[in-house]
């Protein structure tokens, strides 16, 4: 993993919309897709761009740092691929043969999903949790103490 300076690399679109790098050797990647490294704790740096294939080609510790218009495109390219629903409040949960089924409602609206075990429910301190569901979504809880009471009580019991 490298981290070269801002300056040196540039994203573009190709003519078929894909995210495009230049990097500091002037070596085009196409194809690019940025992910965070640490969505939760460190939203806004730390920016791996990997392949197509998954492979790092380079890390970017600040993207504020990039020079217009790569720095809006990265952006553009994250928020696109973003999806961490904000839980707001706990409908019911219910227990299941092998795990838990959450009601829930989020900052997109009502949804249900299935929770392994207690363990996939996780602090991220600061009174945020995260809950991961069995296809791998993180659904946040970004303060447990702003949840409502009869939310609170529900998730007391598997947490």
């Amino acid at each position: 993993m490298s981290t070269p300076q801002p300056q040196s690399i540039e994203f573009a679109r190709d003519d078929q919309g894909r995210l495009v790098l230049v990097d500091n050797d002037g070596v085009r990647h196409v194809n690019v897709h940025p992910a965070k490294l640490f969505p939760l704790t460190e939203k806004d740096h730390w920016i791996s761009i990997q392949s197509e294939g998954a492979r790092e080609i380079l890390c970017i510790e600040d993207p504020q740092s990039l020079p217009e218009p790569s720095r809006s495109l990265l952006l553009d390219a994250l928020a696109r691929r973003d999806f961490v629903p904000i839980i707001q409040v706990i409908h019911r949960i219910v227990r299941l043969a092998d795990g838990h089924e959450w009601h829930v409602t989020t900052d997109r609206g009502d949804t249900r999903f299935e929770v392994e075990t207690d363990e996939s429910i996780q602090p991220l301190g600061h009174g945020r949790l995260v809950v991961v569901d069995r296809r791998n979504t993180r659904y946040l809880i970004p303060n447990v103490a702003s949840l409502d009471r009869v939310s609170k009580r529900k998730l007391e019991h598997y947490y």
